[in-house]
């Protein structure tokens, strides 16, 4: 008797609570008044997100290679490697094109019109595409001549917007190079 009242109390149990429980039911969706401010919706976007919450607006979107068009004024300063002995300083007129959202090109290095292809990300970071080479030889890219070949980044100044920072290493027949210096926008 004893066994049947606890199942008879378990049964009533369930049932109770299967009865009590009801499916939920969302909510009307509706704007939020408050929330005007404009941001960018786009994840490839440097901005992406910048101003949540409010309400999505891609045409405020700025992309990698954005931060980086123009011309600017580079000062590269050389330097010979193993022993980084300075060679010289120089100054040459970059122009850098915006091919895409994250791919860039820059002229200006070599007096032949050579192109060096960058890719930049939303970092501020645009590193050179590596188009020759292999795990045995110099990885990078070719710039004035077929013995040159270059790898290394352009970082755009978060503070002082016109500014990049340039880092270049070049491996040639004749030896390594760095060339590192400022490039200022003109």
């Amino acid at each position: 008797m004893r066994n049947l009242f606890s199942v008879f109390i378990a049964i009533t149990c369930s049932a109770l609570l299967l009865l009590s429980c009801a499916k939920w039911k969302d909510k009307a969706p509706y704007t939020d008044p408050n929330l005007t401010n404009p941001y960018c919706n786009d994840p490839n976007a440097v901005n992406y997100n910048w101003g949540f919450p409010g309400k999505p607006d891609n045409t405020i979107c700025f992309y990698p290679t954005d931060l980086f068009a123009g011309t600017y004024v580079f000062v590269d300063s050389v330097y010979l490697l193993p022993n980084i002995i300075y060679v010289m300083t120089q100054t040459e007129t970059l122009h850098v094109s915006k091919i895409d959202q994250t791919r860039l090109s820059i002229t200006g290095f070599c007096s032949g019109g050579n192109v060096l292809n960058f890719h930049a990300d939303k970092t501020y970071v645009a590193t050179i595409d590596t188009t020759v080479g292999d795990t045995v030889s110099a990885r990078g890219q070719l710039l004035c001549r077929t013995a040159d070949t270059v790898n290394g980044t352009i970082t755009k100044d978060r503070i002082v917007d016109s500014l990049l920072h340039i880092s270049f290493q070049v491996i040639s027949d004749t030896g390594i190079t760095n060339h590192i210096g400022n490039a200022k926008k003109i």
